[in-house]
């Protein structure tokens, strides 16, 4: 999934859990799930111009959604976002492999991105709409959260 999604993600687990000691974990494990979803993907070149567009854009989506949901007055907004940075986290192997050359080719990936690896079975464009649905529903679960 987008990064938006898995933050959102992890955001919803802040709320509905509401103690970090449980919740950061399960934020964590949300990522492996998450991806485990059909989701949007195109293969982008590491490195290249088109893989820093997506991201960018990407990142913009995670700060207006960040943004609508401290405009909006969520509870715990540090929890939130601590959420949802950890259910991010686990791309961050695919930096590392990519800054060292090594995303693509044949190489013996460490257990946490084997795993990463294999649950992402289904990344293609049509993902999208999986994506947009799932932020909608992500987004109405926090702010109805709220109201509880």
């Amino acid at each position: 999934m987008i990064a938006t999604n898995h933050a959102l993600t992890g955001a919803v687990i802040a709320v509905v859990i509401k103690q970090p000691v449980l919740a950061i974990p399960l934020a964590f494990t949300s990522h492996f799930i998450c991806d485990a979803i059909p989701h949007f993907g195109v293969d982008l070149k590491f490195n290249s111009r088109a893989m820093y567009v997506w991201l960018i854009l990407d990142g913009l989506f995670a700060l207006s959604a960040a943004g609508f949901l401290l405009w909006y007055g969520v509870e715990s907004p540090v929890l939130l976002a601590m959420c949802g940075f950890v259910a991010m986290s686990p791309d961050f192997g695919w930096l590392y492999y990519g800054l060292n050359n090594k995303l693509g080719k044949v190489v013996e990936y460490d257990t946490l991105t084997k795993i990463h690896h294999i649950v992402q079975w289904y990344q293609k464009v049509p993902g999208i709409i999986i994506e947009v649905s799932w932020a909608t529903l992500m987004i109405y679960i926090i702010i109805r959260a709220q109201t509880i």
